[in-house]
Protein backbone atom coordinates (compact mmCIF):
# COMPACT_ATOMS: atom_id res chain seq x y z
CA UNK A 1 0.00 0.00 0.00
CA UNK A 2 3.02 2.32 0.85
CA UNK A 3 4.64 1.71 -2.60
CA UNK A 4 1.21 2.81 -4.15
CA UNK A 5 0.84 5.95 -2.27
CA UNK A 6 4.66 6.60 -2.83
CA UNK A 7 4.41 6.25 -6.70
CA UNK A 8 0.88 8.38 -6.96
CA UNK A 9 3.05 11.03 -4.91
CA UNK A 10 6.08 10.87 -7.35
CA UNK A 11 3.44 11.43 -10.34
CA UNK A 12 1.76 14.08 -8.74
CA UNK A 13 5.27 15.97 -8.06
CA UNK A 14 6.20 14.61 -11.54
CA UNK A 15 2.98 16.86 -13.41
CA UNK A 16 4.22 19.58 -10.84
CA UNK A 17 7.67 19.42 -12.00
CA UNK A 18 6.73 19.66 -15.94
CA UNK A 19 3.91 22.28 -15.53
CA UNK A 20 6.53 24.33 -13.84
CA UNK A 21 9.41 23.48 -16.61
CA UNK A 22 6.71 24.46 -19.17
CA UNK A 23 5.76 27.71 -17.41
CA UNK A 24 9.63 28.33 -17.44
CA UNK A 25 9.86 27.82 -21.09
CA UNK A 26 7.19 30.01 -21.76
CA UNK A 27 8.58 33.27 -20.13
CA UNK A 28 12.13 32.58 -21.51
CA UNK A 29 10.79 33.00 -24.87
CA UNK A 30 9.00 36.45 -23.67
CA UNK A 31 11.92 37.69 -22.05
CA UNK A 32 13.39 36.69 -25.75
CA UNK A 33 11.09 38.75 -27.19
CA UNK A 34 11.28 41.65 -24.74
CA UNK A 35 15.37 41.48 -25.33
CA UNK A 36 14.96 41.72 -28.70
CA UNK A 37 12.77 44.47 -28.82
CA UNK A 38 14.85 46.43 -26.55
CA UNK A 39 18.37 45.57 -28.90
CA UNK A 40 15.94 47.10 -32.02
CA UNK A 41 15.39 49.77 -30.03
CA UNK A 42 19.03 50.53 -28.83
CA UNK A 43 19.85 50.40 -32.76
CA UNK A 44 17.26 52.96 -33.77
CA UNK A 45 18.62 55.46 -30.30
CA UNK A 46 22.06 54.71 -31.54
CA UNK A 47 21.21 56.09 -35.10
CA UNK A 48 20.76 59.34 -33.65
CA UNK A 49 23.63 60.76 -31.80
CA UNK A 50 25.39 61.21 -35.08
CA UNK A 51 22.36 63.20 -36.07
CA UNK A 52 23.00 67.44 -36.92
CA UNK A 53 19.60 68.36 -37.97
CA UNK A 54 16.23 66.35 -39.08
CA UNK A 55 15.58 67.51 -42.52
CA UNK A 56 12.41 65.43 -43.70
CA UNK A 57 10.21 63.12 -41.44
CA UNK A 58 7.37 62.21 -43.07
CA UNK A 59 4.67 59.22 -43.39
CA UNK A 60 1.98 57.52 -45.06
CA UNK A 61 -0.33 54.41 -44.50
CA UNK A 62 2.85 52.39 -46.14
CA UNK A 63 5.96 54.36 -45.02
CA UNK A 64 8.23 56.42 -42.65
CA UNK A 65 10.95 58.01 -43.79
CA UNK A 66 13.38 60.43 -42.15
CA UNK A 67 15.69 62.18 -43.69
CA UNK A 68 18.33 63.53 -41.87
CA UNK A 69 22.01 65.47 -41.82
CA UNK A 70 24.84 63.64 -39.96
CA UNK A 71 27.52 65.17 -38.23
CA UNK A 72 30.08 64.45 -40.47
CA UNK A 73 27.80 66.33 -43.44
CA UNK A 74 26.17 63.64 -45.14
CA UNK A 75 22.54 63.61 -45.80
CA UNK A 76 21.07 60.11 -44.59
CA UNK A 77 18.03 58.13 -45.80
CA UNK A 78 16.06 55.84 -43.00
CA UNK A 79 12.65 54.13 -44.01
CA UNK A 80 10.10 51.90 -41.97
CA UNK A 81 7.60 49.65 -44.42
CA UNK A 82 4.26 50.00 -42.00
CA UNK A 83 3.45 48.64 -39.34
CA UNK A 84 6.66 48.94 -38.00
CA UNK A 85 7.79 52.74 -35.79
CA UNK A 86 10.66 54.86 -35.89
CA UNK A 87 11.65 53.44 -32.47
CA UNK A 88 12.58 50.16 -34.37
CA UNK A 89 15.28 49.39 -37.03
CA UNK A 90 14.72 50.75 -40.31
CA UNK A 91 14.23 48.63 -43.37
CA UNK A 92 16.19 51.22 -45.33
CA UNK A 93 19.05 53.28 -44.80
CA UNK A 94 20.86 54.97 -47.54
CA UNK A 95 23.79 57.62 -46.92
CA UNK A 96 25.69 59.78 -49.25
CA UNK A 97 22.36 61.60 -50.36
CA UNK A 98 22.32 64.82 -52.71
CA UNK A 99 20.24 68.10 -51.95
CA UNK A 100 19.10 69.52 -55.13
CA UNK A 101 17.42 73.43 -54.74
CA UNK A 102 14.22 73.89 -56.68
CA UNK A 103 14.25 77.30 -58.00
CA UNK A 104 14.37 80.20 -55.89
CA UNK A 105 10.89 79.24 -53.77
CA UNK A 106 12.81 77.15 -51.61
CA UNK A 107 11.69 73.76 -52.37
CA UNK A 108 14.11 71.01 -51.98
CA UNK A 109 14.52 67.27 -53.73
CA UNK A 110 16.46 64.83 -51.84
CA UNK A 111 18.01 62.14 -53.72
CA UNK A 112 19.93 58.94 -52.46
CA UNK A 113 20.66 55.69 -54.95
CA UNK A 114 20.77 52.01 -54.23
CA UNK A 115 21.59 50.06 -57.30
CA UNK A 116 19.04 50.28 -59.75
CA UNK A 117 17.11 52.13 -57.48
CA UNK A 118 16.61 56.03 -57.01
CA UNK A 119 14.62 57.34 -53.72
CA UNK A 120 13.54 61.10 -54.34
CA UNK A 121 12.18 63.12 -51.24
CA UNK A 122 10.47 65.98 -52.57
CA UNK A 123 9.61 68.67 -50.40
CA UNK A 124 7.40 71.14 -52.60
CA UNK A 125 6.85 74.57 -50.77
CA UNK A 126 5.15 75.81 -54.34
CA UNK A 127 3.07 74.25 -56.47
CA UNK A 128 0.00 75.11 -59.45
CA UNK A 129 -2.30 73.44 -56.97
CA UNK A 130 -2.48 72.57 -52.93
CA UNK A 131 -2.12 68.89 -54.21
CA UNK A 132 0.98 69.54 -55.79
CA UNK A 133 2.48 70.94 -52.53
CA UNK A 134 3.89 69.20 -49.81
CA UNK A 135 6.26 66.22 -49.43
CA UNK A 136 6.52 63.52 -51.52
CA UNK A 137 8.21 59.99 -52.38
CA UNK A 138 9.20 59.17 -56.23
CA UNK A 139 11.13 55.84 -56.51
CA UNK A 140 12.95 54.75 -59.75
CA UNK A 141 14.13 51.78 -61.09
CA UNK A 142 16.49 51.62 -63.59
CA UNK A 143 14.86 55.72 -64.34
CA UNK A 144 11.54 54.56 -64.50
CA UNK A 145 9.01 55.57 -61.75
CA UNK A 146 8.23 52.50 -59.50
CA UNK A 147 6.29 54.58 -57.30
CA UNK A 148 4.86 58.23 -56.77
CA UNK A 149 3.32 59.21 -53.31
CA UNK A 150 2.36 61.95 -51.08
CA UNK A 151 3.72 61.89 -47.82
CA UNK A 152 2.30 64.08 -44.61
CA UNK A 153 4.99 66.03 -43.16
CA UNK A 154 5.37 65.23 -39.61
CA UNK A 155 7.82 68.45 -38.39
CA UNK A 156 4.83 70.85 -39.34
Amino acid sequence: MLAILASCKNKKNEQEILLKEAELIEREKELEVENELLIEHDAAVQLNPEVQLNLIHCENEKFIIRVDRLKSSDVRYMAWNRPKSSTERPDLILLDGEIEQQGSGGGYHFIFSNGHFTYIIENNLIGESKDATGVFLRILKNGEEELYTKMIDLKL
